[in-house]
């Protein structure tokens, strides 16, 4: 039993455990480790790093369940550390890519709270989906930790919602295209629109997020306009930015939007009082890295409100995501 000083502390070195996942998932160690236990002098031999510092940062994670100690400096894989292998679907690209330049930023989250306003853009000297355009390598990052966090989300998404009355879907802010296949794959008689940045589409085109039949892809910026269609989907977009700009994604849906039209926003809704919770944990990541904010069911309605539509329902996915579906006031 820790006492509450011991349990601040073990808060307070959250930085460590998540650094650590970062250097192991870099160093392919649990790729290293899947085919069963090794020694840390193989591992490091492997690797071509200090074989004392490696034991160091795997002792840290193997109590947290990452790897477990078999013997003395021997370390095997644990099923929750299989999840960072490069061969599974699961999360190691979206620890890769926090624990990089969002983690910069999050070191100035005092200036975030002070003003409101991303400590992104103090740090790197612009927004962060501006920074991501002049950084290709680390957009892609992006892109495929934006896969890695939709593991099933998308899946339940299309699954959730019937598209019947619908002839053409809009994926506002698509970025790699796998919400727009799962749903093109489950209705055939949808023809499908991907709106997002250069890097976006790229990764679309090239397949990231899976195929793409029956869809045009339109290189554009959602703050300015959206094409043409008559259901709009927009997941985990409207979260990257404050109400002002959300809002204005949600009027040019509106604008463009015949009256028999709907706008779907799939969003992890925050949960009341103090259930734990780990959007929790991504709002605090928006307020520091894009300015943006993770929202309740009452926020989301109050935002349709002002665009000019009218939250309809909410739909249980059956996955840690929910549509909320809008039409015209």
């Amino acid at each position: 039993m820790t006492n509450p000083s011991q349990q601040i502390m073990r808060l307070g070195f959250g930085f460590a455990v998540s650094q650590a996942l970062r250097v192991v998932i870099e160093l392919g160690i649990p790729d290293l480790l899947a085919a069963g236990e090794r020694s840390v002098d193989d591992l490091a031999a492997a690797t071509k790093v200090d074989a004392g510092a490696l034991y160091r940062v795997m002792r840290l994670l193997a109590p947290e369940g990452v790897f477990t100690e078999i013997l003395p400096r021997h370390f095997a894989l644990t099923e929750v550390g299989a999840a960072l292998r490069s061969d599974r679907p699961g999360p190691r690209d979206f620890i890769r890519m926090v624990n990089s330049e969002a983690y910069l930023a999050f070191e100035q989250l005092l200036h975030s709270v002070r003003t409101g306003k991303p400590a992104f853009d103090k740090v790197f000297g612009n927004p962060r989906f501006d920074w991501l355009s002049a950084h290709p390598e680390q957009a892609a990052l992006f892109q495929h930790a934006m896969v890695a966090l939709s593991q099933g989300s998308n899946e339940a998404v299309a699954a959730a919602y019937d598209f019947g009355p619908f002839t053409r879907a809009v994926d506002v802010g698509g970025g790699h295209g796998q919400l727009l296949s799962a749903i093109l794959a489950r209705n055939p008689h949808l023809s499908g629109v991907l709106l997002d940045l250069p890097s976006g589409v790229a990764a679309a085109r090239q397949g990231t997020g899976g195929e793409l039949p029956r869809t045009d892809f339109v290189a554009g910026d959602f703050f300015d306009s959206v094409p043409v269609g008559d259901v709009y989907v927009i997941k985990k977009v409207i979260h990257d930015w404050d109400d002002e700009r959300a809002g204005m994604i949600l009027r040019r849906c509106r604008e463009a939007m015949p009256t028999h039209g709907r706008v779907l926003v799939a969003e992890t809704l925050v949960p009341p009082g103090d259930q734990p919770a780990q959007v929790k944990f991504l709002d605090v990541v928006m307020l520091a890295v894009t300015g943006g904010l993770e929202r309740t069911e009452a926020q989301y309605a109050s935002l349709f409100e002002g665009a000019g539509l009218r939250l309809e329902r909410v739909i249980d996915t059956g996955a840690p995501i929910s549509i909320l579906e809008a039409s015209l006031a």
